[in-house]
């Protein structure tokens, strides 16, 4: 079919010849196919209109809208559910197998359109969605089965997730962790978990494989309420086939501070019982206190970061202390210090305008962050952020960096003195 192509699909030809009728405003390039409940499977088999308009009469069924679903290459194929009047369980039902909006016959032309609109704009989403999701597909970041981001990759696509929301000060944007546990010690089937897990948000939400065979979801516009409701969704959905625990929280900091407490949390509700939690004003503040629970050891998360900032300043102390001293003599006209506390580790180079900072920051004292900074009074300051596991890191990976900073600091000191003999 043509380029925003609409199938209306109705038992009554007249109430589909109304539809049309409806939205004979479109463009005159646009195509309008009408067919009943039995031709529509069949056309949707050998076609694929950008929209979907089913209607539904009291005494029809939602479940063709099950059918369409099952067939794969129709999952991304938006559907607007049309009613005579408002049947709660039959919309709730329609919603729960995949419509993406509706309206009711009685509605004015300009509402149907507007709704139609808007749905066509979903429409060329999902096909960008589907474009982008072959690229990862082919780079190895999505698994080819099920579609969501590998767990190896998972770590880096949320990063860039997480930032996003953040610029952009997105609200009610939620990061879920989701856990499947077996039922009476059946073997669970992750692909075909991991499959409904998939199917049950809407399009643009992200779905990756996360730690202890669980999911981490990234919910736009969720809230407490909309993460609550997919969580239940999927509880409802896998019933037969294992237990759903989830939490959740609104996205306000990086992915390496929420990702330890939600994991930690679910630890918790598993013990508990607690199928669901969201966890409010989720910030680097509270972290810590949120994450106040037994470890694996059974030791106090307070005695954990002890323990951390014990081994961690074995490590940085004396290469911050021995880069110091080496580098002394070949940048003698700057100054060079270092300071450490329970919260960032923070070396330093000054001179005159230049300033160059290599940072670690330990908010869950589980990873490791560090930014590189590079400042000038006359330019915006270059950063770049590098993120560790406490286990990856090491005396020889911090004194490359140190280097790398050092190095970078002369090169930039040579640049302004250039700048300034001009």
């Amino acid at each position: 079919m043509k380029s925003n192509s609409i199938l209306i699909i109705s038992n009554d030809k007249t109430i589909g010849s109304n539809i049309s009728d409806k939205i004979k405003l479109l463009r005159e390039c646009d195509s309008i196919k009408i067919v009943s409940y039995i031709e529509s499977i069949s056309v949707l088999n050998s076609t694929q209109p950008s929209i979907i308009i089913l209607y539904c009469s009291k005494t029809d069924s939602a479940g063709i809208v099950k059918e369409i679903r099952k067939i794969e290459a129709l999952n991304k194929i938006p559907i607007i559910f049309v009613m005579d009047s408002l049947v709660e369980e039959l919309l709730f039902f329609a919603f729960d197998n995949g419509i993406d909006d509706f309206f009711f016959m009685s509605d004015p032309d300009s509402i149907v359109l507007m709704r139609i609109f808007l749905t066509l704009q979903k429409s060329v989403l999902y096909k960008q969605i589907e474009i982008n999701n072959q690229i990862l597909l082919s780079a190895n970041i999505i698994d080819k089965q099920t579609g969501i981001y590998l767990k190896e990759q998972a770590p880096i696509a949320l990063r860039n997730f997480f930032s996003k929301s953040i610029e952009e000060n997105s609200e009610n944007t939620v990061f879920m962790y989701l856990k499947p546990v077996s039922i009476e010690n059946k073997r669970l089937n992750m692909n075909k978990i991991a499959r409904i897990v998939k199917s049950i948000p809407r399009a643009n939400d992200i779905v990756a494989f996360g730690k202890s065979s669980g999911f981490y979801l990234i919910l736009y516009n969720a809230g407490q309420k909309g993460s609550s409701s997919v969580a239940e969704r999927i509880r409802k959905a896998l019933a037969n086939e294992c237990y759903i625990y989830a939490n959740a929280a609104e996205i306000t900091t990086s992915f390496e501070e929420m990702e330890p407490v939600l994991y930690k949390a679910m630890k918790e509700q598993i013990e508990n019982n607690t199928e669901f939690d969201y966890l409010y004003d989720l910030t680097k503040t509270n972290i810590i206190e949120k994450a106040d629970i037994k470890d694996e050891k059974g030791k106090k998360f307070k005695d954990f970061k002890k323990e951390f900032f014990s081994n961690f300043e074995k490590i940085v102390a004396p290469v911050f202390y021995q880069t110091q001293t080496a580098y002394a003599e070949k940048l003698k006209d700057a100054q060079i210090n270092f300071n450490m506390n329970e919260k960032e580790s923070i070396f330093k180079i000054e001179e005159n305008n230049l300033k160059s900072e290599l940072i670690i920051s330990y908010p869950t004292y589980i990873s490791i962050i560090i930014d590189i900074k590079h400042t000038n009074k006359e330019e915006a300051p270059l950063v770049r952020r590098l993120v560790y596991n406490f286990e990856d890191f090491s005396e020889e990976k911090l004194t490359s960096l140190l280097k790398d900073v050092i190095n970078e600091f002369i090169e930039r000191k040579s640049i302004d003195t250039i700048k300034q003999a001009e």
